[in-house]
């Protein structure tokens, strides 16, 4: 099956896998990239989009996006994560590439009329696109089929506070309107990527098999390590975007736990993603009217790694089909 996706993304080196996998699949058809800020400015994130396309020689559309949270002061950007440039400090060459004229917001919008009940929007940063594309046009959700998200922390710590994951930290309330909103949204959090750690080994394999782009993603994954060795003690480095594109690829990889989610938007837990099951009575009627949608919350990871790896490599066994 031929997934339609729009990766919204803020390129990133994790980001970096999500897109070299999007683009190996054979099962994935990747259509577009519409950039946030995050990792870096939207600015930065726009460019890097472009020249990751021109490096893959992929014929996507790149609409910038949205460069600041809807209704708080923006965090800094993480460029002690992903590096000066978002890319772990790999210089790409510069293209002639332009994003299209459309905002990220409006062209989520138009592309989900162009292409009703067949897009499935990958979104692996802030969630301030799909936020303001909800405000231009509420129907979109009566027209996306599938809304893969990378962010939060359902039973796992953050990782940017004791509670908050950084692409939900980033802009709590448009990750808020977005969960309160009736599209069919599934989350892979915490809880699904840190499992998943990819060593310099698996690297160094996978420039054999694919030297273009396993070179490219292990020298962007030095840095990437340097970061998780430092900071939690890593041999290797954690794919978290990727987790958005598997759920659509390799489903049963995951264990999935229907409920309905919250954000908390101010005060010392500003970011957390609060999970209520399905089933479970709440006192708040607040939880009544949120919509059910989709948590994993654990993951085959040999499976996964397996599955990346060969993908890359261009020896998926969809390939022999």
């Amino acid at each position: 099956m031929q997934h339609k996706v729009i990766l919204d993304t803020d390129p990133g080196i994790d980001d970096t896998m999500a897109i070299a996998y999007a683009i190996a699949h054979p099962n994935i058809d990747l259509l577009a990239m519409t950039t946030i800020f995050g990792n870096v400015s939207v600015d930065e994130s726009t460019e890097n989009a472009l020249r990751l396309l021109e490096f893959f020689e992929h014929e996507a559309d790149v609409a910038r996006g949205e460069e600041r949270p809807i209704s708080m002061d923006p965090n800094p950007h993480s460029y002690s994560v992903h590096g000066a440039n978002g890319l772990g400090e790999i210089e790409l060459a510069p293209t002639d590439r332009k994003p299209v004229a459309l905002s990220g917001p409006q062209y989520l919008v138009e592309k989900t009329r162009e292409f009703p009940g067949q897009i499935n929007i990958c979104a692996v940063g802030p969630l301030t696109n799909l936020a303001r594309a909800l405000e231009l046009d509420p129907t979109i959700v009566d027209r996306v089929k599938s809304v893969v998200i990378m962010g939060g922390a359902v039973y796992h710590p953050g990782n940017i506070s004791p509670v908050a994951e950084a692409n939900i930290w980033n802009d709590p309330h448009a990750a808020d309107a977005v969960f309160a909103a009736s599209w069919p949204v599934v989350l892979a959090p915490l809880d699904v990527t840190t499992p998943v750690i990819l060593t310099a080994s698996f690297f160094e394999d996978l420039q054999v098999e694919n030297p273009k782009v396993g070179t490219l993603l292990a020298d962007m994954a030095k840095f990437y390590t340097r970061f998780y060795r430092s900071h939690s003690g890593y041999n290797g480095c954690i794919p978290h975007d990727v987790m958005a594109l598997t759920y659509l690829t390799a489903p049963g990889i995951y264990m999935q736990k229907a409920g309905s989610f919250a954000v908390t938007t101010s005060g010392p837990g500003i970011g957390q993603t609060i999970f209520q099951p399905a089933g479970r009575r709440a006192s708040n009627p607040m939880w009544a009217q949120r919509p059910k949608h989709i948590a994993l919350v654990e993951i085959d990871a040999d499976y996964f790694i397996g599955d990346y790896f060969t993908t890359i490599a261009g020896r998926h066994p969809e390939y022999d089909k």
